[in-house]
């Protein structure tokens, strides 16, 4: 149950579950508690309706704040707030510099979640978001995330989506009693899905399809230049909304598309529709069900030094091997990152390295 510390109108306007209640992007939970507050607060039901009304007042309008609308409700408030005896000395704070003052703030204030809602409607993920959802055809459930903390959502086939701060996802309401598992996102999430080959679990984030059998990965769409899908196991597909052969890939039993594996990422971007493969950042060594890789190398084959690090990543290494034959490495590698391991390697053999389509392209002059 939410805890209300709420007695001015400013404590109302800046609270998000607020807005997102009045802005009718709340969920029921929070809603209910919203509708309740008037009637359990009764002395603080005219602040309430009075902030409900100002928000109300920029609700809908999409690229401007409607500034004689707005001028009329602080009007009535300031009307509402009038003394009612007028012949007695009123206080400083109710002198008209200091209530026009305060009505400037308001003003002010509104003006700011009017542009507030305004970048958040002007966002591409988010307009692709809600003309997904608004297109489906079974009713949906939606979770919002308007904390500052990660929100775990547990779905009823299993899987899980820890979603990110300022995101949001919507789903059918009988998740998994349809054919295929389906979620719309809006923001980041961590999803980690429970197998099962017979219900494909599709994620629906701005342009990008992500299409899964039962794997962990996080997507990522919050409005930025790129939208990145990453994967942490098993293997994902992902294509655009606008691929020739999408209909195929959605029907597919098999992951067909571009296929990622752990430690690469898909990057989708908007502005020329191109979808590109990469490794993450920071490669993170696979979870193997055998004994943890070592990397003390001493006059080892480079051929042997590269298969340990290729099962140990999941990455592909493309290297001449017949050039490098000669090439021995002794080093201790255990503590280093993946690319400070290569740079490492490289810089002892006279050679260096390069990624393309989320493969590492070793290039070198051979060794004596």
């Amino acid at each position: 149950m939410k805890t209300f510390n709420h007695f001015g109108l400013t404590d109302f306007l800046e609270d998000a579950s607020f807005r997102a209640w009045v802005f009718g992007e709340a969920t029921d939970e929070v809603a209910w508690e919203w509708e309740q507050f008037p009637i359990l607060h009764p002395d603080r039901a005219p602040v309430f309706k009075k902030a409900r009304e100002i928000l109300r007042a920029v609700e809908g309008d999409t690229f401007t704040v409607p500034a004689p609308r707005i001028r009329q409700n602080i009007r009535q408030i300031m009307e509402d707030t009038e003394p009612a005896a007028f012949e007695q000395p009123r206080p400083w704070y109710q002198s008209a510099p200091w209530r026009w003052a305060a009505a400037a703030a308001v003003l002010l204030m509104v003006a700011w979640f009017g542009w507030q809602r305004t970048r958040s409607l002007a966002d591409p993920s988010t307009q692709v978001y809600h003309q997904l959802t608004a297109e489906s055809k079974t009713p949906l459930d939606e979770v919002t995330n308007s904390t500052s903390k990660n929100r775990l959502v547990l779905l009823d086939d299993g899987s899980s989506v820890l979603l990110q701060p300022n995101s949001r996802i919507s789903f059918p309401k009988q998740f998994n009693q349809h054919d295929r598992r389906e979620v719309y996102l809006t923001g980041e999430a961590f999803f980690e899905v429970a197998k099962n080959p017979e219900k494909p679990f599709f994620v629906y984030a701005d342009n990008l399809i992500t299409k899964v059998l039962g794997t962990s990965f996080t997507v990522r769409a919050n409005g930025k230049d790129q939208v990145n899908v990453i994967v942490k196991t098993g293997k994902v597909s992902v294509f655009t909304r606008n691929d020739h052969n999408r209909v195929e890939k959605q029907q597919s039993r098999q992951l067909i598309g571009l296929v990622l594996t752990p430690n690469q990422r898909a990057l989708f971007h908007r502005e020329d529709g191109r979808l590109l493969r990469s490794l993450v950042e920071a490669p993170e060594l696979l979870d193997l069900p055998i004994q943890q890789p070592i990397f003390e190398f001493t006059s080892t084959p480079i051929a042997a030094v590269f298969r340990t690090l290729e099962k140990a990543y999941g990455v592909e290494i493309v290297y001449d091997a017949e050039v490098m034959k000669n090439c021995y490495l002794t080093a201790s590698l255990d503590d280093e990152p993946l690319f400070e391991k290569l740079n490492l390697i490289c810089g002892t053999l006279d050679a260096h390295y390069e990624q393309m389509d989320a493969k590492i392209l070793i290039s070198s002059k051979g060794c004596p």
